[in-house]
């Protein structure tokens, strides 16, 4: 779609804009009043592009406000080419020193105001529809791989040895699957365990503790408060870790940022 815009858009600016200027009269203005070529050309440029980047874009989102909005700036517009057929004009032949009392060019005006408007107006609304269902498209997809990427490392870590572990909480003794475990944060005394696919489980116990349950070599302590599992980590900069799955940005605390260099 894309490059069919590209092409569209060459088509008209190179050859349909310039062939509507000659329902003017071009050929008398250019050897009296070369300005009045080049304020219409203008005008019918700026029709355009307001068709073509703005009204079609706003009709093509489906909030009721945008709807509203368009219709005031194609009102506008209106208004603009109405005060355009006023300008005065002065060559031979022009019984009529104001534009408004050429019918036959006021009418020309008007059919090449609409004419544009139902090219640019169109292929705007088009191009913005397109280019949000692409954008919802690339967005699935992404999340797709992130969940395939995601679900490929916890496989990995399972088969490496992922095994449960086995925390109290609530007088319970719960089994919580390694793999599962998206990050340990510490909260005082206690440890939540935050899970794919389940709720939190709050533990009383220290994270140092919790360290030397995980498996060696799968987990990092990031910071004094958070416990990160390595095959989780998507990118990460100096001060804080993003994990896949997972929204919330982990920090880095300074006195642990050797804890990775060295994982």
């Amino acid at each position: 779609m894309h490059r069919t815009e590209i092409i569209l858009d060459i088509i008209f600016c190179a050859i349909v804009l310039p062939g509507m200027m000659f329902l003017f009269p071009t050929g008398e203005w250019a050897s009296w009043q070369p300005d009045y070529v080049l304020l219409y050309t203008l005008w019918l440029l700026g029709v355009w592009i307001m068709g073509r980047k703005v009204l079609g874009p706003m009709l093509a989102d489906p909030g009721r406000g945008s709807k509203i909005t368009a219709a005031g700036v194609f009102f506008l517009m209106m208004v603009v080419t109405f005060l355009m057929t006023l300008t005065p004009v002065s060559f031979p032949g022009n019984i009529s020193g104001r534009m408004g009392g050429m019918q036959l060019h006021v009418r020309a005006m008007w059919i090449l105001f609409l004419a544009v408007n139902a090219y640019a107006v169109p292929v705007g609304f088009l191009s913005a529809r397109v280019n949000a269902l692409t954008a919802v498209k690339e967005a699935e997809e992404a999340a797709e791989n992130a969940a395939r990427a995601l679900e490929k490392r916890c496989q990995e870590a399972v088969e490496a040895g992922g095994e449960d572990i086995q925390v109290k909480s609530d007088y319970r003794v719960i089994h919580l699957p390694v793999s599962a475990i998206q990050y340990i944060e510490g909260r005082n005394n206690y440890a939540c365990f935050h899970m794919d696919h389940r709720e939190d489980v709050v533990s009383q116990i220290a994270l140092k503790s919790v360290m030397d349950m995980l498996p060696q070599g799968k987990f990092v302590r990031v910071h004094r408060s958070y416990i990160v599992p390595l095959w989780r980590i998507e990118h990460r900069s100096g001060t804080e870790v993003q994990l896949m799955g997972v929204k919330e940005k982990i920090p880095i605390g300074r006195a642990y940022k050797e804890n990775l260099k060295n994982a």
